[in-house]
C-alpha cells in the first residue's frame, strides 16, 4: 500500500499545482507517476514546507525535460519598461544619494538607473506586482561602464515577510549571470516559473557601481484567485486525495 500511496501523492501533487497555476517546468506529463518511495510526513501547521518537499521529490524522481516557456505561459514583459508598473510599486534597500538613482529609475532601456548607496552591503530592489502573476524570468541591463554581473532572485507568494528564492534544477538557490557591459540587455529564464506578488533582485557582484535597469517576464493568470487562495486550493486538493488513498 505504501507504493500506491506514494505514486498517487506525486501525481496528485503535480496535477493540483498545475491546475492552480504553479507550473512544473522540469517535469514531463508522461513521467509524473514514477516514484514509489514513502512520501514526506505532512505537517498541517506548515503546508508550504511540505509542498516544497513534494516538489523536490517530483523533480528528483521524475526529472523529465525542460518544457519551452510558451507551453507554460505566453511570457511577456510585465510592465517595468512600459510603466504599467507604477513608480510606487518599485522600492529598494537604498539609493546612491538623495538626488540620484532611486529605485523607480530601474526600468529597462530608461536613460537613468538605480544605484544603491555605496555602503549598502546587501543591496536589493523589488517590484510589487500588486496581484498574483506567473514570473518566468528577468531581463537586466547596466548603465555606461557600470553593471551587475551576478544576482539572486527571491519572491513573495503573497504579501508577507517571508521570501522564497528562485532555485536551479537541483533545489539550490540560483545565482544568475548578469551583464558584461552597460547597455546590452541579458535575459535569464527560471528553471521553474513561480507564482509571485513581489519579486526581489539581489545583486551579489558588479562592475564599478551596482547600476541596474530591469524588466520582469511572465504573465498574469486569468484566474482572479490570490496567491494565498492558490496555495490553499492546491493544498486542499492534495490533502483530500491523500486521505482517500490512505483509506483505500
Amino acid at each position: 500500500m505504501a507504493s500506491a500511496y506514494s505514486v498517487v501523492y506525486v501525481f496528485v501533487a503535480a496535477e493540483a499545482l498545475e491546475l492552480h497555476g504553479v507550473l512544473l517546468a522540469g517535469v514531463d506529463s508522461e513521467q509524473r507517476v514514477c516514484y514509489s518511495g514513502p512520501p514526506p510526513e505532512p505537517d498541517p501547521d506548515n503546508p508550504d514546507d511540505w509542498m516544497k518537499q513534494v516538489m523536490q521529490e517530483i523533480r528528483k524522481r521524475c526529472p523529465g525535460k525542460r518544457e519551452p516557456t510558451p507551453a507554460e505561459c505566453v511570457s511577456h514583459a510585465l510592465g517595468m519598461e512600459d510603466r504599467t508598473i507604477p513608480d510606487g510599486c518599485i522600492k529598494a534597500s537604498s539609493q546612491y544619494y538623495t538626488n540620484c538613482c532611486p529605485a523607480s529609475k530601474a526600468r529597462l532601456n530608461n536613460n537613468k538607473r538605480w544605484i544603491p548607496y555605496s555602503d549598502d552591503a546587501n543591496p536589493w530592489i523589488e517590484v510589487d506586482l500588486v496581484g498574483s502573476a506567473v514570473v518566468t524570468g528577468v531581463i537586466t541591463q547596466g548603465y555606461s561602464s557600470q553593471f551587475v554581473t551576478q544576482y539572486k532572485v527571491s519572491y513573495q507568494k503573497h504579501p508577507s515577510t517571508y521570501y522564497d528564492h528562485v532555485e536551479d534544477g537541483h533545489g539550490n538557490i540560483k545565482v544568475f549571470i548578469g551583464n558584461t557591459d552597460g547597455n546590452t540587455p541579458v535575459t535569464n529564464l527560471f528553471y521553474q516559473s513561480v507564482v509571485a506578488t513581489v519579486v526581489r533582485i539581489k545583486p551579489t557582484k558588479w562592475q564599478t557601481l551596482c547600476s541596474l535597469r530591469l524588466e520582469l517576464l511572465g504573465c498574469r493568470p486569468c484566474s482572479t484567485e490570490s496567491a494565498s487562495e492558490v496555495e490553499a486550493s492546491a493544498w486542499e486538493v492534495v490533502a483530500s486525495a491523500l486521505a482517500k488513498t490512505s483509506e483505500a
